[in-house]
C-alpha cells in the first residue's frame, strides 16, 4: 500500500496539500553533482497529477545542473547521431518537421514566434530557412545562449519561460517543446505565456506523453531516471493547467520522435492552446486518476526487472570478477545506485564523450576512453549501459579485440 504524505509542497497543479507515493528511486551520481540523487514520484489525491517531489535545496540544485553538467556535456559531446542540443541530423529535423507542421496552420507572413527553451537555436534556423523572419528564442543556459547567438539570424536571449525578458503583448506565437515538464510551477509558464502573447495568440507545446511511458520499454524507469523531468504530463493535466490561466485547447496530437537512437523512442504529446478571455475553475473527472493507474502498472512491471539485474550483478559482486561499464550516464548511475553495481569489482569506466573524461568521477575513479580495454583480461566483464548505443558499441569491442564477457543488462 502506498503511503500518504502531507508536505509543505503542493501539488502543482491544483495546491492540494496530500498525496500518495508511488515511487522511490535511488538513481545515482556522479561526484559533485548538483542534481538530485533520489527521485520521488507522487499522486496528487485531489487531480491525479504525478509529479517529482522536489526540496528548495533540491530545485537549487536544478537549476545548477542545467548550465554546469547538462549543457556542457551535451556540447561536449562526440555522438552527432542522437537528437541532441548542438546536433543537426535526420532525427533533429524529424522533430523539428513535426514542430513546423504543428504551427503552420497559424503562420502568417510577419508572425512574431518566440522558441522558449531554444537550447542552441536550432529550431529557429529550420524557421528561418523557411522565410520565417521575427523569430526570437531564449534559454536558461548561458552555454547554449552563446553558440546560439553565433549565427546573426534571430534574436536569442538569456531567459526562462517562467520569466520572458520581452515586452507585453510583444507576440504571437510561443512554441515550447520538451521544457514544460521541466519547470517546478507550470501555472507560471502559462502566465508569462499570457503576459507577452497579443490577442488570441498561441503556445504551442509538447511534452513526453506519461500515459504512453511504457508502451516500448527502452531501459528501467527510464521516464523517471530522467530527474530533469519533474512533472509527468497526460492531456488530462496539461489541458487543466491550460484551462486555469485562460488558455483553451484547440488542437492536440500524439506521436513518437526517435532519440539518441531508432530504437530510443520518445512518446510526444503536442497541444496548440489559444489566448482565450478569461481563467477557468479547475475541472476533476474521473479520467483524472486513469494517469495514477498506468504509472503504477508501469512501476510494477520496472521493480520486477530491477529485481533481476539486482540477482544478475550480485553474483557478478560474489565472483569479484573485474567488471568494466561503457555508458557513464543515467543507466550506469541507476545500476550503481539502485542494483548494486557499486559492490562489484569496478575496474574501469568508459565513455567516448571528452567532457566525461575531462571533468567527471564516480566515488574518485575517472572516466576513460575505450582503450583502457585492450589490456583487458579473459576473465574480465563489460556491462554495457548506454542504452542507445549497443550496437556501435558491440562495433567497436570488435574493432578492439575485447575477449571478455559482455553483459547489456
Amino acid at each position: 500500500m502506498h503511503q500518504i504524505i502531507n508536505f509543505k509542497s503542493m501539488c502543482p497543479i491544483c495546491s492540494f496539500g496530500k498525496s500518495t507515493n508511488l515511487l522511490n528511486l535511488n538513481c545515482g551520481n556522479i561526484d559533485g553533482s548538483t542534481l538530485y540523487k533520489t527521485a520521488k514520484i507522487l499522486v496528487c489525491l485531489r487531480c491525479g497529477h504525478v509529479y517529482n517531489r522536489l526540496s528548495s535545496r533540491e530545485i537549487s540544485g536544478l537549476l545548477k545542473y542545467y548550465n554546469e553538467e547538462y549543457a556542457a556535456s551535451n556540447l561536449g559531446s562526440t555522438d552527432k547521431v542522437g537528437d541532441r542540443p548542438g546536433n543537426n541530423n535526420r532525427f533533429t529535423f524529424e522533430r523539428y518537421s513535426r514542430l513546423y507542421r504543428l504551427i503552420l496552420p497559424y503562420l502568417k507572413r510577419d508572425v512574431r514566434l518566440l522558441d522558449a527553451g531554444c537550447a542552441t537555436g536550432g529550431f529557429l534556423e529550420y524557421l528561418w530557412r523557411r522565410k520565417l523572419k521575427n523569430l526570437y528564442g531564449i534559454d536558461i543556459s548561458e552555454k547554449y545562449i552563446n553558440f546560439a547567438n553565433k549565427k546573426d539570424i534571430y534574436d536569442v536571449r538569456l531567459g526562462s519561460i517562467e520569466s520572458i525578458p520581452f515586452n507585453r503583448n510583444s507576440l504571437d506565437i510561443i512554441v515550447m517543446d520538451q521544457v514544460l515538464e521541466h519547470l517546478v510551477d507550470p501555472h507560471r509558464a502559462f502566465r508569462e505565456a499570457r503576459r507577452v502573447l497579443s490577442g488570441r495568440g498561441l503556445f504551442c507545446i509538447s511534452v513526453p506523453d506519461a500515459s504512453r511511458y511504457g508502451r516500448k520499454h527502452l531501459f528501467d524507469f527510464f521516464w523517471f531516471l530522467l530527474r530533469e523531468h519533474i512533472q509527468h504530463f497526460d492531456i488530462e493535466h496539461l489541458e487543466a493547467v491550460a484551462r486555469i490561466n485562460g488558455f483553451k485547447l484547440i488542437f492536440h496530437t500524439r506521436y513518437e520522435t526517435p532519440m539518441m537512437s531508432e530504437k530510443m523512442i520518445l512518446p510526444v504529446l503536442s497541444v496548440v492552446f489559444r489566448l482565450d478571455k478569461k481563467e477557468n475553475d479547475l475541472k476533476i473527472t474521473k479520467d483524472c486518476f486513469k494517469l495514477k493507474n498506468y504509472l503504477s502498472t508501469y512501476i510494477e512491471n520496472n521493480t520486477k526487472r530491477l529485481k533481476n539485474k539486482i540477482k544478475i550483478i550480485n553474483n557478478l559482486a560474489i565472483s569479484q570478477k573485474p567488471i568494466f561499464a561503457w555508458g557513464i550516464g543515467r543507466e550506469f548511475m541507476y545500476l550503481y545506485g539502485s542494483a548494486g553495481l557499486n559492490k562489484c569489482n569496478l575496474v574501469g569506466l568508459i565513455d567516448n564523450n571528452p567532457h566525461k573524461q575531462k571533468t567527471y568521477s564516480i566515488r574518485g575513479r575517472r572516466i576513460s576512453d575505450k582503450s583502457i580495454l585492450k589490456k583487458t583480461t579473459l576473465d574480465s566483464v563489460l556491462i554495457i549501459s548506454a542504452t542507445a548505443h549497443t550496437e556501435s558499441i558491440k562495433k567497436d569491442l570488435r574493432k578492439i579485440g575485447y575477449k571478455g564477457k559482455v553483459l547489456k543488462i
